[in-house]
């Protein structure tokens, strides 16, 4: 009951900043996009607790469950795409948008536009369901209640909590929970070591291979880094708070400072993960954090972190309702069906769509058996979309052709090989990337070019 209390408590808190900022948000842009007016420390810690989601807290702990340290390959993967990211921000910013199909659009055509923002919204709608997922099993742990309820309430709070303020709010609490989480994974860490015996006596009882980065096989480090190196790549929330930082210097800042405390935090997770599979070799692989923070922890150190675990979990979830709901309003409601709507009138609309996308993403649930079966769809399928988001950036051969049939074929390759069960055991990633990369460069050399005007855009003086 006591961490019931506290979690409570830190979720009242959160609600009561969101209130805080709701009063500053008066259109479509200001929900969506935080007026572009974030300070890049700020925009720094909300990038890394938008990484540092129920993505890595709950299926790469999985992994790391699973396999020990080389599960962080997972994690790696998003961390390389970051420092790409931090050289790429200048000329990211060079064209402002609300969305990544809004870029793709832009440079390639408008039906690449459509096509994107369904593959993006499909996918974040997926991680939103883990999320809820995650904030079920963090019910059912503190309360004993069933887990289908703990997703419903979850659903709920994540609902309230995003309808009111939209990204202003996010960033602002993920500064906060980002400190959280780094604190009580630094504390806590020694106290597993206790439970185990001592650093030592663990070190010499557990199996060598599950604490070296390469007992697994070259072909799995590839298959668990490449869809969250593609994902994090594109990952709408992340490019959105690229967009949101002030000016050019201050959005490189953000998004270099974060790597470390990523990288950092990531390392702790799967150090922890393992350490929990070595004390309770016999608990559910997805809740192995959730279960260190009740059974493993100082009441204490174990409430904080669980409360900055369910927090991570809320707002990562609002991040991507506010992501995805961008691509219903802006890249098909604004572009295609209301093209003259006022800023107050696209405000109301990107609430009403919040809710449609959360409601989606709860029914998406049903379909997927682990949140790491959830978490690699979600991740290939938005991350197919990285080899046209580069190419918009850096090859001017590109063509509409090309770009338009890349994204195509990522989102609908995803789909089929999912859906067909991996044949021949090859992991999705790696024929989405054959078929998105391929069709890219064919297309793009039998086809017309990209006019200039929209190359100077991309490639010309900002």
């Amino acid at each position: 009951m006591g961490y019931l209390i506290m979690i409570l408590l830190f979720l009242a808190v959160l609600s009561l900043i969101s209130f805080y900022f709701s009063r500053r948000v008066k259109t479509g842009t200001g929900f969506l996009m935080a007026e572009r007016s974030v300070p890049w420390y700020v925009n720094s810690g909300s990038i890394f607790a938008t990484y540092l989601g129920s993505g890595t807290l709950i299926g790469g702990a999985a992994l790391a469950y699973e396999y020990g340290i080389a599960g962080a390959w997972f994690d790696i993967g998003g961390v390389i795409a970051l420092i790409i990211l931090a050289l790429m921000a200048k000329r990211i910013r060079r064209y402002e948008a609300s969305t990544t199909p809004d870029i793709l659009g832009a440079r390639f055509n408008p039906a690449t536009r459509t096509i994107a923002a369904a593959i993006v919204c499909l996918a974040e709608m997926a991680m939103v369901g883990y999320q809820i997922r995650a904030g079920g099993y963090v019910i059912n742990i503190v309360t004993g209640l069933d887990a289908s309820i703990g997703m419903i309430l979850t659903l709920t709070f994540i609902l309230l909590y995003t309808v009111t303020a939209g990204l202003m709010s996010v960033v602002y609490t993920d500064y906060i929970q980002g400190i959280l989480i780094v604190v009580a994974l630094v504390i806590g860490l020694p106290f597993l070591f206790r439970d185990a015996g001592g650093f030592n006596a663990f070190m010499t009882n557990i199996e060598p291979a599950r604490m070296s980065l390469f007992s697994m096989s070259l072909n799995e480090i590839l298959s668990n880094a490449l869809p969250t190196f593609c994902l994090v790549f594109v990952l709408q929330p992340i490019w959105q708070r690229i967009f949101s930082v002030k000016d050019d210097k201050g959005c490189v800042k953000a998004v270099a400072l974060s790597v470390p405390f990523v990288l950092g935090a990531v390392l702790l997770v799967n150090l922890f993960a393992t350490v929990g599979s070595f004390l309770y070799p016999d608990i559910i692989q997805d809740t192995v954090i959730l279960h260190l923070a009740v059974t493993g922890l100082p009441r204490l150190i174990g409430a904080i972190l669980l409360c900055a675990g369910v927090a991570i979990i809320v707002t990562t979830g609002d991040s991507m309702l506010l992501s995805s709901s961008s691509n219903l309003v802006t890249d098909i409601y604004h572009e295609h069906i209301n093209k003259h709507a006022s800023e107050d009138h696209l405000l109301k609309v990107s609430r009403v769509m919040v809710i449609v996308v959360g409601l989606i993403a709860f029914i998406l649930v049903k379909f997927f058996p682990s949140v790491l079966g959830m978490i690699f769809f979600a991740y290939t399928m938005e991350g197919g979309l990285a080899p046209a988001l580069f190419a918009a950036f850096y090859w001017k051969g590109a063509t509409p052709a090309g770009g338009m049939c890349s994204v195509l074929g990522a989102g609908l390759t995803t789909i089929l090989w999912e859906v067909l069960g991996h044949p021949f055991g090859i992991s999705t990633i790696y024929v989405v990337l054959v078929v998105s990369i391929g069709a890219l460069i064919i297309v793009s050399l039998l086809t017309k070019p990209a006019e200039k005007e929209v190359l100077d855009v991309f490639y010309g003086e900002k």
